[in-house]
């Protein structure tokens, strides 16, 4: 996925591995930002929490 196709509030689906507080049932998430130090990490709001994952971890949610 290109940094281009992810715009505040891209609802996204977690594909990676599970993380502490992550619920099969609920694998969406919404992108808020990338950090600042390069473009394959993200900030994410997974549950009203925001969390920090790799871009290799989602996809664009259909």
């Amino acid at each position: 996925m290109s940094k281009h196709h992810l715009t505040v509030q891209t609802r996204l689906l977690y594909i990676g591995r599970g993380f502490e507080g992550f619920r099969e049932d609920e694998p969406h998430m919404t992108f808020l930002g990338y950090d600042g130090c390069g473009w394959s990490s993200i900030w994410v709001d997974y549950l009203g929490i925001a969390r920090f994952i790799t871009l290799d971890d989602v996809e664009i949610a259909e």
